[in-house]
């Protein structure tokens, strides 16, 4: 994680030294997540922050910037679990908040006077900075034990038929996580609408491997100030 940090801080200072011009744009968005493995259709989030423009050139740039954006999901296992009091059925759900900060190449064409073109690309690191778990066991047999009894994390656990435990549904999750983004907007005077697409790739947890661990689709706004 270090290593990727001094990286992206390496190129945006390069990037500032040579920049012909620089702009500050506050923007905000809704999105869409999904994340693939738990079957979950698009949910609701959102994404606000600051972008930041390093124009080296007339048509090219690098563009970065702090993001906050969250992540929702549920994990309808639809196993059955025991233990020596009860059977139950699981289903559970995470709100991950997350601070990102991409490095995008920046692609700008001129379209009047007023109005131009753009297209970006590039990778992101982000960084957790909450997680909220929530369990929701449907009781089936018996009583749930006691606060001090068979519990993980404040939660019940016990084991399906096949013998597989319930605790991976609460496990701690990674708090660094990584991707690519891409974005395709039009900018009219120093307003500016982009759709942006996000891949994470990060492992979430220690049974994830690296690979498409959440989509997410965002519409936003922003206004751009010339520094």
């Amino acid at each position: 994680m270090r290593t990727k940090l001094f990286f992206c801080a390496l190129l945006l200072g390069a990037c500032t030294l040579s920049a012909q011009n620089i702009t500050l744009s506050p923007e905000a968005g809704v999105s869409v997540v999904r994340r693939p493995p738990s079957g979950e259709d698009w949910r609701p989030a959102a994404k606000v922050g600051v972008a930041v423009d390093f124009n080296l050139t007339k048509h090219f740039g690098i563009e970065s910037g702090l993001f906050y954006t969250f992540h929702h999901y549920q994990i309808d296992n639809g196993g059955i679990y025991s233990n020596d009091d009860a059977t139950w059925m699981e289903t559970v759900s995470r709100t991950r908040h997350f601070l990102q900060l991409p490095v995008l190449a920046k692609f700008n064409w001129q379209i009047n006077k007023d109005t131009k073109v753009f297209f970006g690309v590039g990778p992101y690191v982000g960084l957790c900075v909450k997680t909220k778990v929530d369990g929701n066991q449907r009781l089936l047999k018996g009583s749930f034990p006691g606060p001090t009894e068979q519990y993980y994390d404040g939660f019940v656990y016990g084991e399906d038929e096949a013998g597989n435990s319930n605790l991976f549904l609460y496990d701690k999750d990674r708090k660094f996580d990584w991707g690519v983004t891409a974005n395709v907007g039009v900018e009219i005077r120093n307003w500016y609408t982009k759709l942006q697409y996000d891949l994470s790739l990060g492992k979430e947890n220690k049974r994830d491997v690296i690979g498409a661990n959440y989509h997410t689709l965002t519409l936003s706004v922003g206004y751009k100030f010339h520094l």
